[in-house]
């Protein structure tokens, strides 16, 4: 009888029962103890919060574990590196509207993460609080500017924008000071189509109109050069014509003197010059024989010549 009853308590039912049970407790320790094993990445931070004591923890700097209760929600939070990009419509300080389109980035100070949290349970700062900045701001300096102001002076624009930005993030108290590596970046000005047309042919009639003055101040010029240089030519022609002259007088004075007073000196004369005329005519003829009054005369046609 005893024996009967030790078989019924060792049944194959009750032992398959009990394998099921210790694995069922095995898988539940490991994910329980699992569910208390934080991972922390590399650049990102985990804050504790528990509900039963209402606390927060100071963030835990990855790459790190972290063993938390069951009950305790751990709350991932990405400090490095991050951007804002958007574009906003602003208007002018004569009514144009234009889309400024902009790039903003910043990395969280670690050391500030438990007051932003406080600030933000859902980490909604970027939409909450830097995209409210970036409008309100940018619409409040672009009514300094008009239109044309901001195309002329687009790095002035560009600096002002950014300072007044940088001034209110820093002063925002909900954000607590925790942007650091502040970067802002204006990528673009757009302005209506209409707008934009006007600009560009404003600009091509500016580069005629400069083409123009050029073209006429180069014709200017070249008009100058061209009566120097025929005045220089000319008077370099007279000044050659008076030295010539010159020349001929002497040369002629010569030749009355070493024939004497005879009463032919205008007719000497005029055949000099004919002379000279024919060198001019015939550089080739080395004598020329001329009569005067039946009497043949032998003149050297080129007097540097043997």
């Amino acid at each position: 009888m005893e024996e009967r009853k030790t078989r019924t308590f060792w049944s194959p039912r009750k032992s398959t029962f009990l394998i099921v049970t210790l694995v069922f407790l095995l898988i539940f320790s490991i994910g329980f103890g699992f569910s208390m094993l934080v991972s922390v990445g590399v650049g990102h931070a985990v804050i504790l919060v528990d509900p039963l004591t209402k606390s927060t923890s100071d963030p835990t700097i990855g790459p790190a574990y972290v063993l938390k209760a069951p009950w305790v929600t751990a709350v991932d939070v990405y400090y490095a590196t991050d951007t804002f990009e958007d574009t906003i419509a602003c208007f002018s300080s004569d009514q144009l509207e234009m889309q400024i389109q902009i790039l903003v980035r910043w990395s969280l100070n670690p050391d500030k993460l438990k007051d932003l949290y406080s600030n933000y349970p859902r980490l909604n700062y970027k939409q909450a609080a830097i995209e409210s900045i970036m409008a309100e701001t940018i619409r409040l300096v672009t009514k300094n500017f008009t239109a044309l102001q901001t195309i002329e002076f687009r790095d002035i624009v560009r600096n002002q924008i950014e300072t007044t930005v940088r001034q209110e993030v820093d002063s925002e108290p909900s954000l607590a000071g925790a942007l650091t590596n502040f970067e802002f970046d204006l990528r673009n000005i757009g302005y209506p189509a209409k707008y934009t047309a006007a600009i560009e042919d404003k600009l091509v009639a500016e580069q005629q109109k400069i083409q123009a003055d050029f073209e006429k101040q180069r014709i200017l010029i070249l008009a100058n050069a061209t009566a120097q240089e025929v005045i220089i030519k000319a008077s370099g022609e007279a000044e050659a014509k008076v030295i010539e002259a010159n020349a001929t007088r002497q040369a002629i004075e010569l030749v009355l003197s070493s024939v004497g007073q005879n009463g032919n000196e205008t007719r000497i004369a005029e055949l000099y010059l004919w002379v000279q005329a024919l060198q001019k005519i015939a550089p080739d003829i080395d004598i020329l024989i001329v009569g005067s009054e039946g009497t043949p005369v032998l003149i050297p046609a080129n007097s540097t010549k043997p």
